[in-house]
């Protein structure tokens, strides 16, 4: 998984240079060239691998545009899975998010840096419940004593730093409408985890036994969540 996140994120990257080639030609045209990038607020939404959400934006100069914004993404799934020949009934709740704050550097006329913070709400949770009985010899354990459990993940930094490089065009020649696809990185720390149980699963809660910090160690490598975002605003004034 974190291998594979960073070949997305350089394929990006390379896709996005890529854009920079296209549009490059039209950048010696004399009319493109005596266009400024227009000042003013800009307002719309924007489709990432963090969520669906609002932004709004703020372009000072040709070099320099402010951001802030809201987005938000649950999914959930339900499914069923057997461990030491006992099945569970488990749903997954996958929620992320947050509200961001961000800067945008702009070293061409199109391609930019952005750099930030989000207020973090990566909040996965996974719960289940035993629903076949535990055969251990002739001794038969009823599901209702083999018991729960409840995994509920965030992130270590709630306040996650964010490094992106991202490509912006207008459209029309009143340039009213703009459109940015970007692609970047958050840092939200190694995950924190903390579990509850009960009945024979009991132990698995009880820090006695470090099953929490065996599991943190696991998944201490994903420290980084991938970013893709794909938005557009249209000028307010």
């Amino acid at each position: 998984m974190k291998t594979g996140s960073w070949v997305l994120t350089s394929v990006l990257f390379f896709s996005i240079l890529a854009f920079q080639g296209v549009f490059a030609k039209g950048s010696t045209n004399p009319e493109n060239n005596s266009q400024e990038n227009p000042s003013g607020l800009y307002v719309g939404g924007q489709a990432t691998t963090n969520g669906l959400g609002l932004n709004l934006h703020y372009i000072i100069s040709k070099r320099l545009t402010l951001g802030m914004g809201v987005e938000a993404f649950n999914l959930s799934r339900n499914f069923t899975f057997d461990e030491n020949d006992i099945s569970y009934d488990t749903e997954l709740n996958y929620k992320t998010g947050g509200l961001f704050l961000l800067a945008d550097y702009f070293y061409t006329r199109s391609l930019y840096l952005s750099a930030g913070a989000v207020l973090n709400n990566f909040q996965p949770r996974l719960e289940g419940m035993a629903v076949s009985d535990m055969e251990y010899g002739d001794i038969s354990i009823p599901a209702s004593k083999v018991g729960g459990f409840d995994f509920q993940f965030e992130p270590d930094l709630k306040v996650s730093p964010y490094a992106a490089l991202g490509f912006r065009r207008f459209i029309g020649k009143k340039q009213m409408v703009t459109y940015n696809f970007e692609t970047g990185l958050y840092y939200m720390g190694p995950p924190r985890l903390n579990i509850e149980a009960n009945g024979l699963l009991a132990p698995t809660a009880d820090p006695a036994h470090g099953k929490k910090e065996q599991l943190e160690e696991q998944f201490s490598a994903y420290k980084f969540y991938p970013v893709v975002k794909f938005a557009i605003a249209l000028r307010l004034f």
